[in-house]
């Protein structure tokens, strides 16, 4: 082990490049575990094996249950909080690994990856409003950084290889190995030399490979509606829905900095706050359960499918996924961020493009391609990352005619976003720093 040890510590490329590779496999074995347990987390909790519709699973349950379900995942994930003493692993996650990489030489706790896997299954499982990416990305960035941590490496290469493990993660998680390698260099500021970089990239590739040899799974994906000719009607649309989207990603960003700011001020012990949040959550889930993390992908691929709904649900469904996903992240919950932004978005574009429709200045095959453009805008809005946002969405799709669109949209609601809040919803704030 210490010759093997030494050999790595040299630093060759033929060494990082095999440990790129070891970090790769970690983070799709982290990314399986993870969403198996999320599998076992929901039907432990509501009995859901995939076999009936969420949401019509939730119509047969009894009121009280409906409410205790997500108040007990809450009060579970607050007490393995307090007995872990592992105060890193709660809430969304990329914020402490960008302070692992930025101020902490690249050194995140062994023990973060085990608490953050059962933590966040238990709050996903359990009905919170929040996604599996953000989890995903500490677990696969703690692999990585543990690897490191094992072979004694220098702060340098611990970097590296926690930010191989971030792109690993999202590589296998959503099947989308060219958005986790953008993900490092837009969103965790990990810009290593250009050789070095081959490291994140093979991480990325070879985990999303292993997912899909392993269990089949090629990430999230959602049909790719056929484009509308390209008039000007289109392109009102989209410049609109990029402006749109900077406001939402700006709206949710400071209702959820306020609402973690008002969960700190409340009188109650701290392992009792997440439970406080499960309960609120059981109380909107009653009038609109689309707020529960299971029924979020169901809900986007409805979007697509759908060619209008009602103006009035959709904008209460945008409301309330706003205010759901900020309690329980704000309420000390576990989980990540990206996927209630998708939804955002998704339900951003459904409401400008019914509206469009409704006043007659657009036909229905707008809708869809409004739906899908709106995920991409509302992230990159949020995150300020343009280029992750455009091509994580197309990646999910898989269609290379709407990259460009993507791209333009996204970097003016990245832009716009930014020139109205430097800080992006990722940024390592200080209690003290403006909304």
């Amino acid at each position: 082990m210490s010759t093997l040890r030494t050999w790595f510590q040299r630093s060759t490329p033929t060494g990082l490049l095999l440990l790129g590779l070891l970090v790769g496999i970690g983070g799709s074995l982290g990314a399986i575990l993870f969403h198996s347990l999320i599998f076992l987390s929901t039907f432990v909790f509501y009995g859901h094996n995939g076999s009936l519709n969420f949401i019509t699973l939730l119509g047969e349950m009894p009121v009280w249950q409906r409410i205790l379900v997500p108040t007990l995942g809450g009060l579970l994930v607050g007490i393995i909080f307090k007995l872990a003493k592992v105060s890193e692993a709660e809430g969304e996650g990329v914020p402490e690994v960008m302070e692992a990489l930025a101020h902490k030489q690249g050194t995140i706790r062994p023990i973060v990856a085990p608490v953050k896997i059962i933590t966040a299954a238990i709050t996903l499982g359990s009905g919170g409003s929040a996604g599996r990416e953000g989890p995903v990305i500490q677990i696969g960035s703690a692999i990585g950084s543990g690897i490191a941590q094992l072979f004694k490496l220098a702060s340098t290469e611990r970097r590296l290889l926690l930010a191989a493990g971030a792109a690993a993660a999202i590589g296998g998680t959503f099947g989308a190995p060219v958005a986790g390698v953008l993900f490092t260099i837009e969103i965790l500021h990990h810009r290593p030399k250009l050789a070095r970089t081959s490291v994140i990239i093979l991480s990325s590739f070879v985990s999303s490979l292993c997912v899909v040899a392993l269990i089949g799974h090629e990430g999230l994906r959602f049909i790719s509606p056929s484009l509308p000719p390209l008039d000007i009607t289109t392109i009102i649309g989209i410049l609109l829905l990029s402006i749109l989207s900077a406001f939402v990603a700006l709206g949710f960003g400071k209702i959820f900095h306020l609402t973690q700011k008002a969960f700190r001020h409340i009188s109650l012990p701290h392992l009792l706050k997440p439970a406080l949040g499960g309960f609120a959550i059981g109380l909107i889930g009653l009038s609109l359960p689309y707020i529960h993390e299971p029924a979020a992908y169901p809900l986007m691929v409805d979007l697509l499918a759908l060619s209008s709904l009602p103006l009035l649900l959709l904008s209460g469904l945008l409301l309330a996924k706003i205010v759901a996903t900020s309690i329980t992240l704000g309420s000390g919950g576990s989980g990540g961020i990206f996927a209630p932004l998708l939804l955002m978005g998704a339900l951003t574009g459904s409401i400008l493009g019914t509206l469009m429709y409704t006043l007659g200045f657009a036909d229905l095959s707008l809708i869809p391609i409004l739906v899908v453009v709106g995920m991409a805008t509302v992230f990159a809005g949020a995150a300020h990352a343009p280029l992750t946002a455009a091509f994580i969405t197309y990646e999910m799709t898989e269609n290379i005619l709407l990259l460009p669109l993507l791209l333009i949209a996204c970097y003016i609601a990245s832009s716009l976003s930014k020139r109205l809040n430097p800080h992006s919803l990722y940024s390592i704030r200080q209690d003290d720093e403006p909304l």
